[in-house]
């Protein structure tokens, strides 16, 4: 199965849909009780529960920018986590400055079913966590 959410996340990715079409990828993939993790320093920290919570704050990161991207650059398998680092590229407003962010995205699945969501800036201490007993 581990092999499987590696898969499903790498595609999630590549064919934009954590992008352009978060709630698919909230009602599709998501457990019921899903939740969703910014860390202290983002701009609505704490965590999120529930499809509805989750889709309202990936849309509202999103729509925080004028054009908004994640480029991912590799997937780790850590059984029922799945850790992805990736950029996070933005444009502030139209014509404004560009953002380009480091951040480490865990992906925690248990039966084929997104339980957690959780984004940082830090890809070792993602790892560490996402691999801990």
């Amino acid at each position: 199965m581990a092999r499987q959410n590696v898969e499903l996340v790498r595609r999630i990715y590549e064919d934009g849909l954590f992008d352009r079409d978060p709630e698919r990828v909230v009602h599709e993939f998501a457990a019921p009780d899903i939740e969703y993790v910014n860390p202290p320093e983002a701009v609505e920290p704490g965590i999120r529960r529930g499809r509805a919570e989750v889709v309202d704050a990936m849309q509202k990161s999103s729509q925080a920018f004028a054009s908004s991207r994640h480029e991912l650059h590799e997937l780790f398998d850590c059984g029922d986590a799945v850790v992805a680092e990736v950029s996070f590229c933005a444009q502030t407003h139209r014509g404004g400055a560009q953002l380009v962010q480091q951040e480490a995205h865990t992906w925690t699945w248990r039966d084929g079913r997104l339980l957690r969501f959780e984004w940082g800036r830090d890809l070792k201490a993602a790892l560490e966590a996402a691999r801990a007993p």
